[in-house]
């Protein structure tokens, strides 16, 4: 519930910035904390002081607390604050007061020690990345220089604690070496009653406005973009929006394979292609911080299921079209197209998205590690079997309308281990099987339903409309009944 009687103040804006210009954006932060006093902060090189109590020492003036970074749960990011009351469960529970005058319960396991080192992935302004630069009035000052990439140039600003949030993808990878044990937090003894106050991402956090010069709209943002069967002219549509994404500075992707790098490894003369899941990797470029799917409508086309199977956002074209229009970026969440048409439950079933994704680099260096994807087929070995479902190697494809007929279907293998499986193996004939027994496999999925029996037969033998049915439904389905 909000507090109607301390209404939440926004921040002034932000000074214009210029390319490699400083400027220190000013926030209220100084009306809840003493600006100019010596935090508490902990070297990251040894443990703070350890006490003779169990329990954390208790100070009574807040500028010798311990400042944190500390979980705000309304949006799932970090934001500064100081260490106040300590509660009596288990694990220990602090009230945090956030320097924008917000508070709230946090466990200690969702701190981190107030501490921004160089090179560290931060939320800046509107939800923009950045990385720190230089933090050497952050103990004193509470001040830290980041460096904001736009596509186009660099923006260096120099910003105020309380003017910097971490995504919790970047917590949890990136902030290991500032977690804080109960002797290491001081909080303050004086008690203050908890206001249920808006989330700390209400406050105005900079002008957005006083950047949109100096930042292309859709900047270090990748799209793979594919249009559904009901489309008239498809191509002509698609091009519309490829051109709208590079307008503002977005980056079109061919395949999921120029970003995901899938390749797996051929053997009996191209016969046997095996790929395991832990080989599944960003193939790094400089120009893509975070990546979606664009499409009109939903469908079943390899690119739109590899995209549901890895728990990237399916988005509707007309997110794009309508940031364009309105000169800034819309809440993608908004514009969640459906995961797609579940034939075996007769139902179209809604998306399973992180909703803070892209948020972090990390959602993008580590697609595996994304929670949100089911990985239907994880610990499971999968047998892909049929002529078309063998991968061709690079050196053997060709340009012309026979092959890429054919390329849907030979990324199938892709769509499986795309899905968690854990070794995925494509032959054209059981013969070039690795396994001589075909009940060392989990699944062995053929193309059509009238190929169980002819093609394979046996209890783990599957077509592939079922594998997609589970894929959308998000959830493994009863086996098909021959």
């Amino acid at each position: 519930m909000d507090d109607d009687d301390d209404p939440l103040r926004l921040r002034p804006s932000a000074a214009k910035r210029k390319r490699v210009t400083s400027v220190t954006s000013k926030g209220v932060a100084s009306k809840t904390l003493a600006r100019g006093g010596k935090t508490s902060n902990t070297p990251l090189s040894r443990s703070a002081k350890k006490r003779k109590v169990s329990s954390s020492a208790i100070v009574d003036d807040a500028s010798s607390a311990t400042r944190v970074y500390a979980l705000w749960r309304q949006d799932n990011h970090y934001y500064s604050g100081t260490v106040y009351l300590m509660s009596s469960v288990s694990p220990p529970r602090y009230e945090i007061h956030f320097d924008d005058g917000t508070q709230d319960v946090v466990d200690i396991t969702k701190m981190r020690l107030c501490k921004l080192l160089k090179g560290d992935n931060v939320l800046v302004l509107k939800g923009q990345k950045a990385v720190v630069v230089d933090v050497s009035r952050f103990d004193s000052d509470r001040v830290a220089t980041v460096e904001i990439d736009n596509g186009e140039e660099l923006d260096r600003l120099d910003l105020e604690v309380q003017d910097i949030r971490i995504a919790s993808r970047t917590l949890n990878s990136a902030w290991t070496n500032r977690t804080l044990a109960v002797e290491d937090v001081c909080p303050v003894m004086r008690p203050h009653a908890l206001k249920n106050s808006p989330s700390p991402s209400k406050m105005a956090l900079g002008s957005a406005a006083s950047t949109k010069s100096a930042r292309r709209l859709l900047g270090k943002t990748g799209f793979v973009v594919t249009m559904s069967p009901r489309v008239d002219e498809w191509e002509k549509e698609k091009d519309k929006i490829m051109q709208a994404i590079k307008g503002v500075g977005g980056i079109v992707i061919d395949n999921w394979t120029d970003v995901f790098a899938m390749e797996g490894a051929l053997s009996q003369s191209g016969k046997r292609w095996i790929a395991k899941y832990d080989d599944i990797r960003c193939v790094v470029r400089n120009d893509i911080q975070r990546v979606f799917l664009l499409s009109d409508d939903y469908n079943a086309k390899p690119k739109y299921l590899i995209a549901l199977a890895l728990g990237i956002p399916c988005l509707d074209t007309s997110w794009v079209l309508h940031s364009v229009g309105d000169g800034q970026e819309k809440d993608w969440q908004q514009y969640l197209l459906p995961a797609g048409l579940c034939e075996s439950l007769d139902t179209r079933v809604s998306q399973l998205v992180d909703f803070d994704w892209g948020n972090s680099v990390e959602y993008l260096r580590d697609v595996t590690g994304n929670q949100a994807a089911l990985r239907l087929f994880a610990g499971k070995r999968v047998l892909c079997l049929a002529p078309d479902y063998v991968p061709v190697a690079k050196s053997r494809r060709n340009n012309s309308d026979a092959d890429k007929a054919k390329e849907a279907t030979r990324m199938v293998p892709c769509i499986i281990l795309a899905m968690g499986a854990s070794s995925v193996e494509a032959v054209p004939d059981v013969k070039y099987a690795s396994a001589k027994n075909l009940s060392e496999y989990h699944y062995v999925v053929v193309k059509d339903r009238g190929d169980i029996g002819r093609v394979a037969s046996g209890p783990n033998c599957v077509h592939f409309g079922w594998v997609k049915d589970c894929l959308i439904a998000g959830r493994l389905l009863p086996l098909p009944q021959d």
